[in-house]
């Protein structure tokens, strides 16, 4: 579809210098200039809406349902950040001294290709906000759609040297990280990607803030709505292929009420509709990569007489707006009850749903903390002993109750906790601990 460059050393170190550079006049620009690229950005994105839309569901095959969705979560992001409230930025003296918050930057932004536009925007809106320059290496597949938002922050207002791009591989954001000119790194990515950062940023001694996924779960009792939690569930198993980090992977079922639930899923899955991603009416559309559908394909292969899969029975009744041709992989819901198989460990990035029986709730609990990751968390319950309990116990970044684990609010804090998450949260209040160090101030002469 189209050619990417790969910025090696020698261009990252000139786009780190730039940033390093512009950063000196950057951090003292009044905050209403700051503040009104921002705004700006927001009325360009509107006014690119069906273009960026269109875009995405071309480029990376995002359903134009959830590409929508992911403009107007850019825009809200921008403008939640640009009016966030002054006393944020400036504090208060106290008789003894003062303290202020400073802009940390130059800071390196390292993004994934399922959210293009609103990973990067709500990264690079705080960034600007706080007085900082920017790096930006986007995922390969999402290059196209960083362009497009480069040309917008231009456009917006954004001066030369402020917002800096490089293209590439992991090899070039290995080079951006490793760059003397960076002060920081944001980044939202794999597993792998986390550990290399870290490595980087550790042996430098510079912030780092990653976002690195979820093998996310929702507890269903049997006090709650079966119908709605499945309905609730399924879209955020299979919603987008079960490309996103807040995807719900599995779900872990109170034994009183297992079977009604697996009957009220197969409903559930009937109602998605999967084809084409510019169709309106598609829920489901490819996999980012032939590589990816059969490396998926494989692994259902290799377990198929390990566990049950209760998809097969009910293909014909998914509803499809076209015969999909391409990347797609059928989504599939797994019964496997045995903690450790490699099904229940792996956060597939798929359209792959694991079930598994819950004898009690003490095993519920422990199911759901059973993995490695701690991104979200949902319980379905009307009970207030069991929500309480829930928020207590569970060991996840987010938590969610009587909702899917998918979609969460611009102007609250989001990070993970496990392996799911490096460094403070993303978004609210958290942006300015990370966007920021503080300096404090004593005045001899004043009293």
């Amino acid at each position: 579809m189209w050619q990417v460059p790969i910025c090696r050393k020698e261009l990252v170190k000139k786009a780190a210098t730039a940033a390093k550079q512009a950063f000196k006049q950057w951090r003292n620009s009044p905050i209403y200039t700051r503040r009104q690229i921002l705004y700006n950005l927001a009325e360009l994105l509107e006014q690119e809406r069906k273009s960026l839309v269109e875009q995405l569901a071309i480029e990376i095959g995002k359903p134009v349902i959830y590409g929508d969705g992911e403009v107007t979560r850019g825009i809200e992001l921008l403008k939640s950040v640009a009016a966030f409230d002054q006393k944020e930025i400036t504090v208060p003296q106290f008789s003894q001294g003062t303290y202020r918050h400073c802009p940390i930057g130059a800071v390196a932004i390292i993004t994934p290709w399922n959210n293009p536009l609103a990973i990067p925007i709500g990264k690079i809106a705080p960034a600007l906000l706080y007085g900082n320059t920017l790096i930006w290496k986007p995922a390969l597949p999402g290059t196209a759609i960083a362009i497009k938002i480069m040309d917008l922050l231009s456009k917006a207002g954004c001066p030369p040297g402020v917002v800096n791009f490089v293209s590439g591989d992991r090899l070039t954001a290995q080079a951006l990280m490793s760059d003397q000119n960076v002060d920081a790194v944001t980044l939202s990515g794999s597993s792998t990607a986390g550990y290399f950062a870290q490595d980087i940023c550790d042996r430098r001694r510079i912030p780092l803030q990653a976002e690195l996924g979820g093998n996310n779960a929702a507890i269903i009792w049997s006090d709650c709505d079966l119908e709605n939690a499945a309905k609730q569930v399924i879209h955020g198993a299979f919603g987008f292929a079960g490309q996103r980090c807040t995807a719900n992977r599995r779900v872990i079922v109170d034994i009183h009420c297992y079977d009604e639930f697996i009957t009220q899923l197969k409903q559930a899955m009937t109602e998605l509709v999967w084809g084409d991603p510019l169709s309106l009416e598609t829920h489901i559309g490819p996999l980012i990569s032939f590589q990816k559908r059969d490396q998926v394909a494989a692994m259902l292969t290799r377990i198929k007489t390990e566990v049950e899969m209760i998809f097969e029975a009910y293909l014909d009744k998914i509803k499809f707006n076209k015969i999909p041709k391409g990347a797609y992989s059928c989504p599939t819901v797994i019964c496997c009850d045995r903690p450790n198989h490699e099904i229940v460990q792996t956060e597939t990035f798929a359209p792959v749903l694991v079930v598994q029986k819950a004898e009690s709730w003490e095993q519920a609990i422990q199911l759901c903390n059973g993995v490695t990751q701690g991104l979200v968390a949902a319980l379905f319950s009307h009970s207030l002993l069991r929500q309480e309990q829930f928020l207590n116990e569970i060991q996840a970044g987010v938590l969610k109750l009587n909702s899917a684990t998918t979609d969460v609010a611009v102007n609250i804090p989001f990070g993970g906790w496990k392996a799911s998450g490096v460094g403070c949260p993303e978004h609210g209040s958290s942006n300015r601990e990370f966007y920021t160090r503080t300096q404090a101030i004593y005045d001899a002469n004043q009293k």
